[in-house]
């Protein structure tokens, strides 16, 4: 079962390229998804924080329109040292060309939306189960570190990187290295 799992994840890694230039993903449509929460100015001045706000998981056959946002009404401040990695992004340059995702944070979790999956994680070191390409489970860490979002397969490979570049993004998947551009209507998606 799990080297089929693993051949099936390669494969989708691999393939993955062609499938965004086949079938260019369709920005969020709603104005709320571009629109970059405030947050409270202290942990002490939080009126929901995001462990209040139920964990959201990859539909069954995966979501073909967006899904609302998962930390919708969240004030809860970044972390100390939390890179801010918010909003609808836009991959420019690079292998995944096309790839759009939306991502949400409050305090150490980080929402990411995109190409039919949800990823809900709380990036404070702890084993999480999650979604990985092609659909198989996997076991994931996310923990920030040196202004970056590292995700660790199983706790131990480091498999997924994002960070900022002045008002780029950086994400590091795999082989591949991809730089997005802050989307802030559906009019500026494949500029």
């Amino acid at each position: 079962m799990i080297p089929r799992q693993i051949a099936k994840s390669l494969g989708a890694m691999l393939l993955a390229p062609i499938r965004v230039r086949r079938h260019p993903p369709q920005p969020p449509v709603a104005a709320d998804n571009y629109e970059i929460p405030i947050l409270a100015l202290t942990l002490d001045s939080t009126v929901t924080k995001a462990a209040d706000l139920s964990v959201v998981r990859t539909p069954p056959g995966r979501w073909k329109e967006w899904p609302p946002l998962v930390l919708a009404g969240c004030d809860e401040p970044l972390a100390m040292d939390v890179p801010d990695l918010r909003g609808v992004w836009q991959v420019y340059k690079g292998p995944l060309k096309g790839h759009i995702e939306r991502n949400e944070q409050a305090g150490v979790r980080v929402v990411i939306t995109g190409g039919g999956v949800i990823h809900d994680l709380t990036a404070d070191g702890s084993l999480m189960s999650d979604e990985g390409v092609g659909g198989a489970n996997i076991s994931v860490v996310a923990r920030y570190e040196d202004a970056r979002l590292n995700l660790y397969l199983n706790g131990k490979r480091l498999v997924v990187t994002r960070y900022r570049d002045g008002d780029e993004m950086v994400w590091r998947w795999g082989p591949y290295t991809n730089r997005l551009r802050r989307l802030t209507a559906p009019s500026d998606a494949g500029q």
